[in-house]
């Protein structure tokens, strides 16, 4: 299976920047410390496995009990669109911020949503699995204020089927920064990559960190 069948040309991969983790640029692979992750050419999906093991009908019971979509796996690359990013606040439910991550990031831009200085904050993400299971899904994130990385982290999402419906996943909580030094505007980066060194998607955001709501 050759590159050009890994990663088949569709309008969610080119909305989210989707590519293997080798066509990202250096200043990419530095900021979110990717230079160990090598893109995997020997993947073998799904489909393939199954198709492989029709003659074991204990294993084909197990697969259609974990696999609610057994029927519509593809010998495709997985593809995980992204629909949605929610910015909840615990002890302020009324301040959620809702982002649409499909045609809505140009608006976050002109108007970088706001975080309270020392407020506790989480991110909940809303997705749908394509294809094949997408399998060591991990998000990485950077934020940078005037052009100069101030913080860099990155998180275990987890492995997912495909499925017909949307899934869920929250982000660990965060404290947003306190004092006069950390107020003022910034702007993240989040890319999504998995074990097999598919980049799922990529995306700026902008918010502001200020003294009061």
């Amino acid at each position: 299976m050759n590159q050009k069948d890994i990663l088949p040309s569709s309008d969610v991969r080119k909305r989210q920047q989707s590519c293997t983790v080798d066509k990202l640029s250096e200043n990419d692979l530095k900021d979110f410390h990717l230079d160990h992750v090598n893109f995997n050419k020997q993947r073998v999906s799904l489909a393939v496995i199954c198709s492989k093991n029709q003659q074991d009908e204990s294993l084909v019971k197990y697969q259609k009990a974990i696999l609610e979509n057994i029927d519509e796996l593809k010998d495709e690359a997985p593809e995980v669109e992204f629909y949605l990013m929610e910015v909840h606040f615990p002890s302020k439910p009324d301040r959620s911020i809702a982002l649409d991550l499909q045609f809505g990031m140009k608006e976050n831009e002109k108007a970088p949503f706001k975080i309270k200085e020392g407020e506790e904050y989480f991110i909940r993400l809303h997705f749908k699995v394509k294809n094949d299971c997408v399998v060591g899904l991990k998000l990485y994130n950077t934020t940078k204020r005037h052009g100069i990385k101030v913080d860099s982290y990155e998180e275990i999402v987890g492995s997912f089927a495909p499925k017909k419906h949307i899934q869920i996943y929250d982000m660990e909580h965060q404290i947003a920064p306190s004092g006069f030094l950390a107020r003022g505007n910034y702007k993240g980066k989040l890319l999504f990559a998995d074990g097999d060194g598919i980049v799922h998607m990529q995306f700026d955001y902008y918010f502001e960190i200020s003294k009061d709501w």
